[in-house]
């Protein structure tokens, strides 16, 4: 993991999230209308609670979507968790380095889903794939 810079914004919203739900979080990014939490491996379902309850209690306190992302050391799998709810068929690692890039293949039917609109939820995934990994693109195809 490369070393994170984190706002005193982000680090309020961590700490309030990690009362909330008793979980260790690691990062936060913040979007116009949606928080996403980079939690320790194994801390998922610590963070979203039984019944989803604590996903429900910060929707309601923050006023925006929210979404938990387990992190992992292993690249690959961390890039699946940051593409999940969608079907991941296989990551090919290219470059090394600074200069590695990650190609996604994705099922059809969940490529532009993955994209998003105007690109935005792949642009998270760059951004939060080279906050944490290094990576110098994550491509779809």
């Amino acid at each position: 993991m490369t070393d994170i810079l984190i706002s005193n914004e982000n680090m309020q919203y961590i700490n309030m999230v990690s009362k909330i739900t008793k979980a260790d979080i690691l990062d936060c990014f913040i979007t116009d209308d949606k928080l996403i939490f980079i939690v320790h491996q194994g801390q998922l379902g610590i963070a979203i609670g039984a019944k989803a309850k604590n996903l429900e209690k910060l929707r309601n306190l923050f006023k925006k979507s929210i979404k938990f992302i387990e992190y992992s050391n292993d690249k690959e799998n961390f890039i699946k968790n940051l593409c999940k709810p969608y079907n991941v068929k296989n990551i090919k690692l290219e470059g090394e380095g600074e200069n590695t890039v990650a190609k996604v293949e994705v099922d059809t039917s969940d490529k532009s889903k993955i994209i998003g609109k105007s690109g935005k939820n792949i642009e998270i995934i760059r951004q939060l794939a080279q906050r944490h990994h290094n990576l110098k693109d994550v491509q779809i195809k």
